[in-house]
């Protein structure tokens, strides 16, 4: 179902004026119960101009955080759009949050976890997205053992006084979550 121009219109201008969290969180709870708001923040996270993405994406976060499995049929375009080389790091940390709240696949998706093994170890990158993307890798790799045992290789590897205490956190945390 496609959003009306009108409720577009309504979700840009709110999302455009001063965001808050509480503006975020009313947004985030009609989209919840309205499919309507719930497609139009879609919409304005892959097709807006900045800052809406970054805002729509906040909201979906929020929703994924109640109620991920409105968001399960969106993980591939979700994905697509974290993989791409122009997302901004805001929107990317966004992204692996609505992933992170969405329960495990079944299968690996190798493609999506070497992207995490990148993402964490890039200095480029946010430190947020650094962070998530290593607690999704780590979760994910416990899908088989050889390759929790790698991916625990690559952080003993890791140079971590190059990253924030943050990323040295989640670092420690799926060391002990063996």
């Amino acid at each position: 179902m496609n959003p009306s121009e009108s409720l577009l219109e309504s979700l840009r201008s709110r999302l455009l004026a001063r965001p808050c969290k509480t503006l975020i969180t009313t947004i985030a709870a009609e989209a919840e119960v309205d499919k309507m708001v719930f497609d139009a923040l879609l919409s304005l996270m892959y097709n807006g101009e900045h800052p809406l993405p970054w805002r729509a994406a906040w909201a979906l976060e929020k929703v994924a955080g109640q109620c991920p499995s409105l968001l399960l049929g969106e993980r591939p375009r979700m994905k697509a759009l974290a993989m791409r080389d122009d997302t901004p790091g805001g929107l990317l940390r966004l992204l692996l949050g609505i992933l992170h709240h969405l329960p495990e696949e079944k299968d690996l998706d190798v493609a999506f976890f070497n992207f995490l093994l990148d993402k964490m170890l890039d200095l480029q990158t946010p430190p947020g997205a650094q962070a998530l993307a290593m607690k999704m890798a780590c979760r994910q790799s416990k899908s088989d053992n050889d390759l929790h045992k790698e991916f625990l290789s690559i952080l003993h590897n890791m140079e971590l006084e190059y990253y924030s205490s943050g990323v040295k956190s989640v670092v420690h945390n799926c060391q002990k979550a063996k």
